[in-house]
């Protein structure tokens, strides 16, 4: 056989598979690697790979290509799953096929179906959660179709005022978290110590765990740990739904308040942490609304107390009011019943006085001073003395 032409050739391949496909597109699923993005210019190159399913070996390596008409599907993808664009997603792909004879083979990306992705990832999420609640009985359960945690039924502090802030330095949400809690119009004082790393990324769910791991070390009796992010991609969550990052935060012995940054998807970390909220700065709210409580619950309570003095006070004024009268009567009718009693007294002393009993006619049998009211005692031959009225005079006792 004679040889022919390497143009030959690929113009031969280039029939064969414009005949194969022509206009028609199929839909590919495949792995992303090698991503080079271009946003200013509106394309992206890649490379779309399959993986033998037990392990890791490649048997299967395309090149694809993303042109400018078809740019937007990487936004919206990223909108509608909440995912970055990036190398090792599992994606179902709708693509053209073409063949150049200068380029060789490539795919032309046309659509990515967001729903497979979400599909993929809710599948692994739930396979995370399933081990959890398999290995770690003690710290994960579910009750009623939602999951429990140790972390969850930790007593929360009536206050809370002492925070540790897991967040990357100079972020987005380390800004956002420390204003809202600065700017608070309440005036209340937070005591944050920063444990600042990488929370997002290959390798941050181990960074965050070794924070989580030097706050529990450090003796210190936090009221709540913060995790916060912001700033930069706002679709890379994939740290905060790790095996690691479950265990660790559903069996943390301190309150941890999750603001990661999202609108859309609920990480493993946002179902197992004791609350979550969508951002830092509703992170830093939450803490002051749940101080602002405590605070509203005391001035309730003073309010109450206020009112409760006020009338105790009052039923008291009211209560001795009534007594003063009834003293003042008691008191009254008591001495008008003493002055009857005097007056009464007086005229029988009156009466009894021996100047009056003398007036009426009678006398007094003395012995040299002595009143004699016996017979027994009167002595024949004895001189006693008579007092009258108006004189006293001598008597001799005859027999």
């Amino acid at each position: 056989m004679s040889p022919i032409r390497l143009s030959d050739l690929a113009f031969t391949l280039e029939a064969v598979i414009d005949e194969a496909f022509g206009q028609k597109a199929v839909w590919v699923v495949a792995e992303t690697s090698d991503i080079k993005n271009y946003p200013d210019r509106g394309y992206c190159f890649l490379t779309l790979v399959e993986r033998e399913s037990a392990g890791r070996e490649t048997i299967a390596k395309l090149d694809a290509c993303i042109w400018r008409r078809n740019y937007h599907t990487i936004r919206d993808f990223e909108q509608a799953t909440g995912v970055a664009f990036a190398r090792n997603i599992q994606l179902l792909l709708f693509v053209g096929v073409s063949y150049s004879p200068v380029y060789g083979l490539r795919l032309e990306i046309l659509k990515i179906d967001p729903s497979y992705t979400l599909g993929n990832l809710e599948r692994e999420r739930q396979a995370v959660l399933d081990a959890l609640v398999k290995d770690r009985p003690d710290l994960v359960w579910l009750e009623a179709g939602q999951y429990i945690t140790a972390n969850q039924l930790l007593p929360r502090p009536t206050v809370m005022q002492r925070l540790a802030l897991i967040t990357a330095p100079n972020s987005d949400g380390w800004r956002d978290f420390r204003h809202e809690l600065a700017q608070n119009p309440f005036g209340y004082e937070f005591v944050v110590d920063e444990f600042l790393t990488q929370v997002q990324g290959q390798g941050a769910e181990r960074a965050i765990c070794g924070q989580l791991a030097r706050i529990r070390e450090s003796g210190v009796a936090y009221d709540a740990v913060v995790i916060v992010r912001g700033g930069g991609s706002q679709l890379d969550f994939g740290s905060f739904d790790t095996y690691l990052m479950g265990e660790t935060v559903a069996g943390f012995d301190i309150p941890i308040l999750a603001g990661i940054g999202h609108e859309r998807n609920v990480s493993i970390t946002d179902m197992l942490c004791h609350q979550s909220v969508k951002t830092p700065t509703k992170a830093a709210a939450f803490l002051i609304e749940h101080n602002r409580q405590f605070e509203e619950t005391c001035l309730l309570l003073r309010d109450r107390l206020r009112i409760v003095a006020r009338e105790a006070l009052q039923t008291a004024r009211e209560h001795l009011d009534r007594e003063t009268d009834r003293l003042r009567f008691v008191s009254h009718i008591y001495f008008r019943n003493r002055h009857t009693d005097l007056a009464e007294k007086t005229v029988t002393l009156r009466h009894l006085d021996p100047a009056n009993v003398l007036r009426r006619g009678y006398a007094l049998l003395l012995r040299n001073g002595r009143i004699l009211t016996q017979t027994a005692d009167v002595q024949p031959g004895e001189t006693l003395q008579v007092q009258m009225q108006d004189k006293t005079i001598n008597v001799l006792v005859s027999q």
